[in-house]
């Protein structure tokens, strides 16, 4: 059982990322980063001209066989299984119906975004977020579909590629590659995305917690950009505070 709230030198904390999250977040951050750095230098072609060619020639892309090639290896095989360890982690420890609900995209979330929209024009109050901001949603399940692309198609694409064996017609496999181009997309565009946000300042005390591996984010942080989960807290009895910054007690829970 993994506290939800604690308190550290007299600051509360509230807790962000189980352990086994973080490790699952490193393996899957490991996984993306090959991935996304190979695949530049293996598909991204204007005219058939190599845009990131330094970078291929750097990795071995010209050699033959397959395994002869450092990018190949990372791409087709570091990298996914990298990414395969973590997201096995991710479902074996944290994923449970209760965690599902969390993430899943309702009315509530395109009610908070257009809210803060409207607030960003000055036109309405800032809506309360509560766990996940509803553009958090969205890149979750953007990258979970785009995951699955890439798995399912980038299996056949490897495995007639690693070991010569044609399992797809010519039509299926044009298919396969669509959706493999597709996943990729959305790849190319979560990752940096997410690059951005967790260096933004606003996010430094998760980007903190994330590369100390503690989990725990401090209480002010929680209040200003997600006061509706704070307040779940409270009424749940899992957080008690008195003040501007707040007391607080531990409880134990497996959220």
């Amino acid at each position: 059982m993994v506290e939800l709230v604690r308190r550290v030198n007299g600051e509360v904390q509230v807790l962000r990322f189980k352990p086994v999250t973080q490790v699952a977040h490193f393996f899957l951050f490991l996984g993306m980063v090959l991935c996304f750095v190979t695949g530049l230098a293996m598909f991204f072609k204007v005219d058939e001209v190599q845009i990131f060619e330094g970078l291929g020639r750097a990795l071995g892309l010209p050699a033959y066989p397959y395994e002869q090639q450092l990018i190949s290896v990372l791409h087709d095989w570091v990298g996914p299984i990298l990414m395969l360890i973590g997201v096995v982690i991710a479902l074996a420890a944290s994923v449970r119906p209760s965690t599902i609900k969390q993430a899943l995209i309702r009315g509530e979330d395109i009610r908070v975004f257009i809210g803060i929209v409207k607030s960003r024009l000055g036109r309405a109050p800032r809506p309360k977020v509560g766990f996940y901001h509803p553009l958090q949603k969205l890149w979750i399940w953007t990258v979970v579909v785009a995951l699955i692309l890439l798995g399912v198609s980038g299996a056949f694409m490897v495995y007639e590629k690693w070991f010569a064996v044609q399992v797809l017609d010519d039509s299926m496999r044009q298919v396969m590659s669509i959706l493999h181009i597709i996943g990729a997309f959305a790849f190319y565009v979560a990752l940096p995305l997410h690059f951005i946000m967790a260096v933004a300042p606003i996010n430094w005390p998760v980007l903190k917690s994330q590369f100390l591996f503690r989990g725990y984010v401090p209480l002010p942080w929680w209040r200003l950009h997600h006061p509706a989960y704070v307040e779940e807290l409270e009424r749940a009895g899992v957080l008690k505070t008195s003040g501007s910054q707040g007391g607080g007690e531990t409880a134990r829970s497996g959220r």
